[in-house]
């Protein structure tokens, strides 16, 4: 039985036959810029309406742009209703407050929409509902999208600079309807819709490995982050010139707000369409956002200037100036951040906090460039976290609820991927020979900061040992002993890949494979060669992982997606053998035979307890045991040879 870390998607199967294939993959579609297109579509305001916008008040019209479908009422006519196929109305508008509204239900496509309008410090309060037609021609629902708190600073901000909303992903689109209120009671004026085409890029779905992996030196390592190039960023639109603070003090967390649909393929768009938006739309030259990391736990480069420097963004009106600005994609006002994604944000920020020694448990005072939409007058000085959410220093739900209850658990696991005074958490695994709560019974520093570490029983002595996978190379061992040495050092794989081990063959040794975009490569020795069986089995996005579900010789693969584990009983034809709900989409699969009976079962990791299931027939949990801490990644094995396999855990890397 063995075990290994994934993502997590919906389901896809696809048979595969016995294949002998090299393991390194074909060259994928080179990146290339991609120019984004933007329809601005002008409604003016509620006093002078534009072009197509209706003016409606409690559900009548009263007033309407020239070239509006409807026409407003006449002097001393009392206002014609609103319900009409011509003009916006969800329903849901603000009572009492005047709305401007546009219907368009035809229009080129667009995967993205925001509102925009004049820069003025006095509107402070505009909401905006809208929804879009999908290419099939139906309408989805209507979502609420409050006035941004994401703002650049003078002396970036020029005439140019407007107010707005974030910028939603739609995915394509052919049609949208808008309502926008001011609840303060001013009037945003030269307000636009902004209809956003990202273009298309074959590199959008394969965008290859991340190709920044180091900036400086630092205490802690930097974790991959695929740049700007490799989602098609089109340097042409960036007209902003880099500026510096004097040093980094903080780290702010933000969402952008979007919705949590998107599919591993559709984020490179997404980033484009955001670029374009805060670039153009917004007059702010370029991204607002530092990185940017996604559900599947994939860090992308934001805001130009030098992942590795103190380049000030545009992400937190006021705090712009010291602070680095970490969003996460999706609306965690709505659901919980998967922990894959809240790995790669601590990572992300230990990474930079190191650099300019910054202790993430501490504290700092930062001064407020104010701002229409900061909650802290300009020049007051607040005391904050060194790791904040942006909701403590703007007026914003930002980075939402769910999120936003993480902060203590987001610092923690900084801090347990960097350790204040400069000096990394050592790589190490902590293992305990029991299923109860306790501290360790071995605690192994092995490897590196960066590697993955993997156990399986390399020579078939009935006990698991701790190896690790380092950017394509295996390094394994036969003992758990702090001072053995490597019996095995060669190439599988490529550098992103996701190692696994098991015994493919049935001889009662374990070897290794890895995980690709939804294909297994399996080899039956521990040496440098091509995969002897490779297979599809999953979603791009699963959680991989390998064990022995029948009680036969032979380790196969299982996959994790949403909240269902479904595996294959063959490594030959895979299909879906079974499948069984259990946990949540969030957590992650472990793996083993927790009683001895020569099969295996799963269970999930959660924060910092495991939950373990007997039986891939029911779920339900049979043991909850706290162990570990929870920026900890699970590392399960039978670590003392008596047939069952218990908690471990690897810390550091």
């Amino acid at each position: 039985m063995r075990r290994l870390l994934g993502g997590s998607s919906a389901f896809l199967v696809l048979t595969g036959t016995l294949l002998v294939l090299p393991v390194y993959a074909a060259p994928t579609p080179e990146a290339e810029p991609v120019a984004p297109s933007i329809e601005a579509v002008d409604l003016g305001s509620v006093d002078q309406p534009e072009d197509a916008a209706v003016v409606t008040a409690d559900g009548a019209v009263v007033d309407a742009g020239p070239e509006a479908e409807v026409a407003p009422p006449a002097a001393g006519q009392p206002a014609p209703p609103a319900a009409t196929d011509e003009v916006a109305s969800s329903g849901e508008e603000i009572s009492g407050v005047p709305a401007l509204t546009v219907s368009r239900p035809d229009a080129e496509p667009f995967s993205a929409v925001g509102v925009t309008w004049a820069q003025d410090g006095a509107v402070t309060a505009v909401t905006v509902q809208l929804r879009t037609r999908s290419e099939a021609g139906r309408w989805g629902e209507w979502t609420t999208v409050e006035q941004d708190d994401v703002e650049q600073e003078e002396p970036s901000a020029s005439a140019d600079v407007r107010g707005g909303t974030a910028p939603v992903w739609t995915g394509p689109a052919r049609g949208v309807e808008v309502i926008v209120q001011a609840a303060d009671g001013s009037t945003p004026r030269d307000v636009q819709v902004e209809l956003i085409d990202p273009g298309t890029s074959a590199a959008d779905a394969a965008p290859g490995t991340p190709e920044i992996t180091d900036q400086a030196h630092a205490a802690a390592t930097m974790p991959p982050v695929y740049s700007r190039a490799q989602w098609g960023a089109d340097e042409s639109l960036m007209t902003w010139g880099a500026e510096y603070a004097p040093t980094i003090k903080a780290a702010t967390i933000h969402h952008t707000a979007d919705g949590n649909t998107y599919t591993a393929a559709d984020v490179p768009g997404i980033l484009r369409s955001m670029y374009a938006y805060h670039a153009v739309s917004r007059g702010w030259g370029d991204i607002g956002y530092n990185v940017i990391v996604d559900k599947f736990g994939r860090a992308w480069e934001g805001r130009a200037g030098g992942l590795a420097s103190t380049v000030v963004g545009a992400h937190a009106g006021g705090f712009n100036t010291g602070t680095f600005g970490v969003s996460m994609l999706g609306n965690y006002d709505l659901v919980a951040p998967p922990q894959v994604m809240l790995e790669t944000v601590a990572s992300v920020v230990a990474w930079k906090l190191s650099l300019y020694g910054v202790d993430p448990k501490g504290t700092t005072t930062l001064t407020s460039g104010g701002g229409g939409t900061a909650k802290y007058a300009a020049g007051e000085q607040v005391t904050l976290p060194t790791v904040f959410g942006h909701r403590d220093v703007g007026s914003t739900a930002c980075p939402g609820k769910y999120a936003y209850s993480r902060m203590g658990d987001i610092r923690a696991m900084v801090a347990a991927k960097w350790v204040p005074g400069g000096g990394p958490v050592a790589a190490q695994s902590l293992l305990r020979n029991s299923n109860t709560p306790g501290g360790a019974d071995v605690e192994l520093i092995r490897g590196d900061r960066g590697d993955r570490p993997l156990a399986c029983d390399w020579n078939g002595d009935g006990a698991e040992t701790v190896g690790v996978f380092r950017k394509g190379r295996f390094i394994l061992f036969d003992s758990n002993a702090q001072e053995a040495k490597p019996v095995a050092d060669f190439w599988f794989g490529n550098t992103g890949d996701r190692p696994l081990c098991g015994d493919w063959d049935g001889d009662g040794k374990d070897s290794v494979g890895v995980w690709r975009a939804g294909w297994f490569y399996l080899r039956n020795a521990n040496t440098t060669g091509p995969a002897q069986g490779a297979f599809p089995f999953g979603n791009v996005n699963a959680q991989p992982v390998a064990g022995n579900w029948d009680g036969d010789l032979f380790d196969t693969v299982g996959v994790y997606q949403g909240n269902v584990f479904y595996w294959t009983n063959t490594n030959l034809r895979p299909s879906a053998s079974g499948k069984v709900p259990f946990g949540a989409g969030a957590d992650r699969l472990v793996t083993g035979d927790w009683t001895g009976a020569g099969r295996d079962t799963i269970g999930v990791h959660r924060s910092t307890t495991f939950y373990l299931t007997n039986s891939l027939t029911r779920a339900s949990t049979d043991a909850a045991i706290p162990y570990g801490d929870v920026a900890d990644v699970a590392l399960l094995g039978d670590w003392d040879g008596n047939g069952i396999d218990t908690l471990g855990v690897s810390r550091g890397y």
